[in-house]
């Protein structure tokens, strides 16, 4: 202790001390026995040392205060809760604010499939990964806690899952769940700590664990995974029985040739189309992109093409049931739900395209050597919605028409600028997008609708 640095430098040597991992669980009183010690010659400066211990002292009843205040709350939350769902978010939310992180995600075990899966995810949605992936997977594989305050740099760590939903994972800490019987039943992760370290320490590690117990304790793991398979099967069902109500009625038109691609985000998807011929012998076809995923979206698509198939069987023409549609939003959307939507009519000896759409980007005419773009004429359709804008564009040289919904375009990782649209009007190049795509997590769904004239001699 010769060399005694000046104050600033013993200052913040001191401040070290206090924040490091190993003094963290030393009371103030033993702190401050050690500094005396220590720094006892130096009586001088000794002041100084102690505020910065005392004022510590303050911030650290404070903290102590406010993790009280959070158990107390979420206590009262969780023995009032009992729907399971609700009760996983709960303890989530226990979690991120007992150590003030941004995130965090509740991975259950099933062991059956080799797979971690959660319901529960800040920032992501219903995900399984396998039991080895990640940072994860260590704790799974180790059965211990692992805190990586620099994951770019861990060999465990997967940047993808970043890329895609444009964030950043700063820190990570992870800590293993176990049931009664010592079974090891998930992994508790929190992301991103918020403060001016960004790091976790060995006290949240701590601290993770009083939600870790309280998870132990009263989640039944085996009852939630027999929920969530039944919740897949009959999801799974529902799914097949929405991509069996997507109508194509001109697979077999001697005049066109059509290619669809429908990528849903989940199991129940908020986009649809369908496609019709009129009585007429024109080309009725639309494509939706309903808010949300899941059952509320899919039971839009549904009512719509009812609609639409009521309006054929009435031969309406595509004024009279633009009108009619608007009138039905009261009955098919429920309150505060939106409807993106693009509606076209192409007459039979295609020379002109009618169309009202709302919300989405713009469809793409290819009139010989140009391109038209048939832009929203409508907003987002709501069920007080009910005047509906109709326009027309007349074509000289119909050559082809894309629909498709914004999943495209606005994707953090596999977007298409919208400038660059018109390419996936070449059949190879929409082959090859959706073919990239096709085993990715897509941050939405993805709908591509391509109508192409034939060349009839």
């Amino acid at each position: 202790m010769n060399n005694i640095p000046n104050k600033d430098e013993l200052i913040s040597k001191v401040d070290q001390l206090l924040n490091s991992d190993e003094n963290q669980n030393k009371t103030t009183e033993e702190i401050v026995e050690m500094i005396i010690d220590a720094y006892s010659s130096h009586n001088s400066q000794l002041h100084e040392v102690l505020d910065v211990v005392f004022n510590y002292s303050i911030q650290k009843e404070k903290r102590l205060h406010k993790i009280i205040e959070i158990i107390l709350e979420y206590s009262t939350k969780i023995s009032k809760e009992h729907n399971n769902e609700i009760l996983l978010i709960i303890l989530a939310d226990f979690g991120k604010k007992l150590v003030e992180s941004d995130r965090a995600t509740l991975w259950l075990i099933d062991e059956n499939e080799g797979v971690f899966w959660t319901k529960v995810a800040h920032g992501i949605s219903n995900l399984k990964v396998p039991l080895s992936a990640g940072i994860i997977g260590k704790v799974y594989s180790y059965r211990e806690t692992q805190i990586v305050n620099d994951p770019y740099a861990h060999p465990k760590f997967n940047p993808e899952v970043d890329k895609k939903t444009n964030y950043k994972t700063e820190s990570i800490l992870a800590t293993p769940l176990f049931n009664q019987k010592n079974k090891m039943i998930g992994v508790f992760q929190a992301i991103n700590k918020l403060n001016n370290t960004k790091k976790f320490t060995a006290e949240d590690s701590q601290l993770f664990t009083i939600a870790v117990s309280y998870i132990s304790n009263i989640l039944d793991v085996d009852h939630l995974a027999e929920e969530n398979k039944y919740f897949i099967q009959e999801q799974t069902k529902a799914a097949q029985k929405q991509q069996g109500m997507l109508v194509n009625e001109l697979k077999r038109d001697p005049n066109v040739d059509v290619t669809i691609y429908f990528k849903p985000y989940d199991f129940l998807s908020g986009d649809s189309y369908s496609l019709h011929k009129t009585a007429d012998g024109g080309y009725l076809f639309y494509v939706l992109d309903a808010m949300g995923h899941g059952i509320v979206p899919s039971l839009t698509s549904f009512a719509v093409l009812s609609f639409v198939k009521k309006a054929l069987d009435e031969r309406l023409n595509f004024q009279d049931l633009a009108s009619a549609f608007g009138k039905s939003l009261e009955y098919i959307l429920s309150d505060l739900e939106q409807l993106s939507a693009s509606f076209f009519y192409l007459d039979r000896n295609f020379k002109y395209v009618e169309y009202f759409t709302a919300g989405m980007y713009p469809a793409i005419v290819k009139d010989g050597d140009s391109f038209i773009e048939l832009k929203a004429n409508n907003i987002p359709f709501m069920n007080f919605f009910f005047s509906i804008k109709v326009s027309r564009a007349e074509i000289k040289d119909f050559k082809a028409i894309l629909v498709y919904t914004d999943g495209i375009t606005e994707d953090s990782y596999y977007f298409v600028p919208k400038d660059n649209m018109h390419t996936m009007m070449d059949k190879n190049v929409l082959y090859n997008y959706f073919e990239m795509i096709k085993d990715k997590k897509m941050e939405d769904d993805l709908t591509a609708v391509l109508i192409e004239r034939k060349n009839i001699n």
